[in-house]
């Protein structure tokens, strides 16, 4: 009986073991300023190394007492040796965790401090894009202006061929009235010739005839005045 109690106590004893092996525990070295790593339990032991107060320790076993502990620095996997327990803390020391929060603040503003010049530099690219922006407004407008400035003169050129051609138009058909006037003019003025002649030989003959009556009248008088001699 007492050999099956003594045999379920070693396995237990033994279970626990590798459990505590196998699991990964880690602690943090006190707020002492330095603590030994001895290569052994005993003070007599050498040491490995001392150990600066924060420094995360991988504990790979524990002796019997739990006054011991196998460890392995996390930032120095190479060396392995055996610190007391008591000077162990399962979380990190005041000291550090003020450490540890001053950089993540420092962190913390320096981020921000990134992240304003950031905004700043973004505010300067947008205050830059606004004025490419309102300068192409004004180009789109110069050029708008342009446009409806050639419009208005290609415009113009096409009035004045239209007005050209109509004016030409108007002066040839002009150009025929006057001919046909010409012409009319040379017709009335042949017309006008030929009755002034025909009105001047009228004249003459008139003349004549009026001379021929006038000259037989006299000789009439003369003749019959000498017969009253």
């Amino acid at each position: 009986m007492k050999k099956q109690l003594y045999i379920s106590i070693l396995s237990i004893y033994v279970l626990f073991s590798v459990t505590t092996l196998s699991a990964t525990t880690i602690q943090y070295v006190s707020d002492e300023l330095t603590i030994p790593m001895r290569s052994g339990v005993t003070t007599g032991h050498k040491i490995l190394k001392f150990l600066n107060s924060g420094v995360a320790l991988e504990i790979v076993e524990f002796t019997d007492d739990k006054k011991h502990a196998l460890v392995v620095p996390v930032n120095d996997s190479s060396k392995t040796g055996w610190v007391e327990t008591r000077l162990l803390m399962t979380n990190k020391s005041a000291r550090e965790q003020m450490v540890s929060a001053k950089k993540k603040i420092q962190s913390i503003k320096a981020k921000q401090g990134e992240i304003k010049k950031q905004l700043t530099e973004s505010q300067r690219h947008n205050s830059e894009l606004e004025n490419i922006q309102t300068q192409l407004e004004n180009k789109i407008k110069n050029l708008q202006n342009t446009l409806a400035s050639l419009r208005k003169n290609a415009s113009d050129p096409i009035r004045i061929a239209d007005e050209n051609e109509q004016l030409k138009q108007e002066l040839v058909s002009a150009e025929s009235k006057v001919e046909d006037l010409t012409q009319e003019n040379l017709i009335l003025g042949d017309h006008n010739i030929k009755q002034w002649f025909m009105i001047g030989a009228a004249v003459s003959i008139g003349s004549l005839v009026f001379g021929i009556i006038l000259t037989r009248i006299r000789w009439k008088k003369k003749e019959s005045w000498g017969g009253n001699y």
